[in-house]
């Protein structure tokens, strides 16, 4: 089963796509003949007003797809139309981004779509600054993500678009949602798809370097006796497997920091050596970013913070203290959805009663964030319950791994 998904197109194809780099092969919906791949380029050369696809099947649902695309020449009216394709399950159920040109304009504008029951409507467009109008063949890296939410229980679409050769933007220029297309009704086909609304259609669509990511869990091959239960209906059949599949490549990439693999976006900030006073009521401040990886979303930091996007997050906070006189302090975790706390008790040395090992102490909440576009905000507090006086902090970390991708 193979579940990658990507694409140099270094073949020669004539009538169709081919087989994918990843090895998957290639399905259409269109005229086969007017596809073709040569010299690391997938073209369609569109010949009527339809939307032509050219899919492979990847065996989970939701996607992180990017790709380099292009027209060969604006459309001689109306617009035109060249992108990426997502949680297909037939020609006529799917969603797609897409970059669409004016018509001797050139005006560039990224659109979210969604095709179902063979009726394609726009969910949302949003127009293009800073690359200028379209100039016929120009490559533009376009990536489209598109997953369920559990939590919200809809589909969360984004788009973004950016020049070749340049620096991918942080955020994402268009996000949508929508429920459409179900966690139990969406497909595993994913590809590129281009559409000329001309009256006399002309353009070629083409695509460059295609690479895929997964943030859902593979089904799983229903063979293995430990997991898979007849009893259970699909998809919590499989859901054990699933997961042991994912743990097991996590476990590959495993890095010194983070307890999950380096495929969940996950950031950590620190602080080391600092001199705290616990009667300022003050965060504890971060002077060291030891990672920030898996995502450009959103994710950010600063000195007292993290910034956590859409998801469920494990976020986790530790320290470790110069031992000190007797007291007992309260170490926090501020923020979340309530704008709330988490809060443990520790001693300030080793000597001090049942509280454990003095001067340490860690603390793990599993959180959300609900907004597509409003991140929620995490910092480390330190005070005491009795007398208030300054401590060394030698290591404070404030840690977050998004698991939603995997497990929404």
């Amino acid at each position: 089963m193979i579940t990658g998904y990507n694409d140099a197109f270094s073949r020669t194809v004539s009538g169709g796509f081919g087989t994918a780099t990843s090895g998957q092969t290639y399905s259409l919906s269109g005229t086969a003949a007017q596809f073709s791949v040569s010299s690391g380029v997938g073209s369609v050369a569109m010949n009527a007003a339809n939307t032509w696809l050219a899919y492979v099947d990847r065996q989970t649902a939701d996607i992180d797809i990017t790709g380099q695309v292009a027209l060969s020449a604006l459309p001689s009216s109306n617009n035109a139309f060249v992108g990426l394709s997502a949680k297909q399950s037939t020609n006529s159920n799917l969603y797609i981004g897409w970059l669409m040109v004016a018509a001797t304009t050139g005006i560039m504008q990224l659109r979210i779509s969604k095709i179902v029951g063979g009726t394609l409507s726009a969910l949302t467009t949003i127009a293009v600054s800073g690359l200028g109008t379209y100039s016929a063949g120009t490559y533009f890296n376009l990536r489209f993500q598109a997953y369920w939410s559990n939590l919200l229980q809809t589909n969360i679409l984004n788009l973004k678009i950016w020049a070749v050769g340049s620096t991918e933007p942080g955020g994402w220029l268009v996000t949508a949602t929508d429920s459409s297309i179900t966690q139990y009704t969406s497909g595993t086909q994913a590809g590129v798809v281009s559409r000329d609304e001309a009256t006399t259609p002309s353009v070629t669509a083409r695509w460059q370097n295609i690479a895929a990511k997964t943030y859902g869990l593979p089904v799983p091959a229903l063979t293995d006796p430990m997991c898979n239960d007849p009893a259970v209906a699909y998809p919590d059949q499989t859901a054990l497997q699933s997961l042991a599949v994912a743990a097991d490549a996590a476990m590959v990439t495993l890095d010194p920091y983070a307890s999950l693999a380096g495929l969940y976006p996950r950031v950590r900030v620190s602080a080391n050596n600092v001199s705290y006073n616990t009667n300022n009521l003050a965060v504890i401040p971060f002077d060291t970013a030891e990672f920030n990886i898996g995502t450009t979303t959103n994710l950010s930091y600063d000195n007292q913070n993290i910034y956590l996007p859409s998801g469920v997050w494990l976020v986790t906070a530790e320290i470790k203290m110069v031992p000190a006189g007797f007291n007992t302090l309260y170490f926090e975790l501020n923020g979340g959805p309530f704008a709330g706390q988490s809060e443990i008790s520790i001693h300030s040395n080793a000597t001090q009663g049942t509280l454990g090992v003095g001067g340490t102490g860690h603390l793990s909440s599993l959180t959300w964030v609900t907004s597509p576009t409003m991140p929620n905000t995490y910092s480390l507090g330190l005070g005491s319950f009795v007398t208030q006086s300054t401590y060394t902090i030698t290591y404070a970390a404030l840690s977050a791994i998004k698991i939603s991708d995997y497990y929404t």
